[in-house]
């Protein structure tokens, strides 16, 4: 198969999207929100009226839907620490949105555009909770790693989709057959030892970072205070997730839940998700392909849920009846992976556009 460069957002022109952004971002961002607004209702979660949530993240993807539903259908308290570039990014333009509508409606809402891995930046958010709340829950949704491999099991390539991006909301736009250019492999690297280290700083201990810290401030409730992180349950021999810095990350992550457990006596646990069409997800080399040929099987199937969707379910660790277990909500991606597999290893150009004829419209 030909072998492309998987560039950033598609290859969108950046100079166009900066101007696009200006011009377009806030409104964009507003009117996406609105649509949304009417697939959010309340979950029945018992999150007190002293209490906040705060996410790493927030501003786009999987946190964005989670602090929407947080904000608009549990009238939760929200505060965030999200890390986006103003010019060249959507993030600071959804903040803007939920933050206005939050406020027409009376509603708390607090974002910081702060790299959230800074001891400052933890401790002055860190003061802000102790001023206002009891109790804070926390959700890492923090996605900035190394998309490589350990030196120990060399370079390799994967079979991925080359995709056009919407230039403004700088998602995967699926929605026109034209937007698959095509089908083909991608490098990937190996990771130097300070894409590792920084993967591990964002990906691997910066929950307990915060956890430590809220844990310090009396913040972090026994028995009351549920701590998580938006993870993916990589396959064991997942050629990108399973043998590079992602891994070791997650490896670090999962372990932290049951030392922040044991240390503070709150709910600790991961939430799961399929792959989903986010900003994060064309960075990872065959992350294109996982998501269009995956979401095709589970829309053939009638088990697709999109982001907004999947962030409602990710209320389920604020139930009343929630055990403190992980919270799987890819289920129904991991029962169609053989079938995934055996699609991808067929797939070819002839294939395109018909392969993915759910995702369009």
């Amino acid at each position: 198969m030909e072998t492309f460069k998987k560039l950033p957002l598609g290859g969108v022109d950046r100079r166009a999207m900066v101007a696009a952004l200006a011009e377009r971002g806030l409104s964009t961002a507003h009117d996406l929100l609105a649509a949304q607004r009417g697939a959010i209702t309340s979950q029945g979660t018992r999150i007190a009226p002293d209490a906040a949530v705060l996410i790493l993240g927030g501003s786009n993807g999987i946190t964005r839907a989670v602090a929407a539903h947080l904000l608009f259908g549990e009238r939760a308290r929200v505060y965030a620490v999200h890390y986006d570039s103003e010019k060249m990014q959507i993030g600071g333009h959804h903040v803007r949105a939920m933050s206005a509508a939050a406020e027409r409606e009376g509603l708390h809402a607090r974002f910081w555009n702060e790299d959230a891995t800074k001891p400052e930046v933890v401790t002055e958010v860190v003061a802000a909770l102790k001023g206002e709340v009891r109790a804070v829950h926390l959700i890492n949704g923090i996605a900035a790693g190394a998309t490589k491999r350990y030196a120990e099991h060399g370079p390799t390539q994967v079979k991925d989709l080359d995709v056009a991006f919407d230039p403004v909301l700088q998602t995967p736009d699926f929605s026109r057959p034209e937007n698959i250019r095509k089908v083909g492999v991608v490098d990937v690297e190996v990771a130097t030892e300070v894409d590792i280290e920084r993967t591990n700083k964002f990906m691997g201990t910066s929950t307990t970072l915060w956890a430590s810290a809220l844990g310090d401030a009396g913040l972090l409730v026994k028995g009351e205070s549920v701590v998580a992180f938006c993870d993916y349950d990589y396959p064991p021999d997942d050629p990108v997730y399973a043998m590079g810095p992602l891994a070791g990350a997650k490896k670090l992550q999962r372990a932290s839940m049951a030392e922040i457990r044991e240390k503070y006596g709150v709910h600790a646990a991961r939430i799961c998700y399929p792959p989903v069409a986010t900003t994060a997800l064309g960075a990872i080399p065959g992350g294109l392909l996982m998501y269009a040929l995956s979401a095709q099987i589970l829309l053939e199937q009638g088990h697709y849920r999109d982001v907004m969707a999947l962030g409602k379910a990710s209320m389920g660790i604020f139930a009343p009846g929630w055990d403190g277990q992980d919270l799987y909500l890819d289920k129904e991606y991991k029962a169609i992976l053989p079938e995934f597999h055996m699609r991808k290893a067929t797939l070819t150009n002839l294939d395109l556009p018909g392969a993915f004829g759910k995702l369009y419209g």
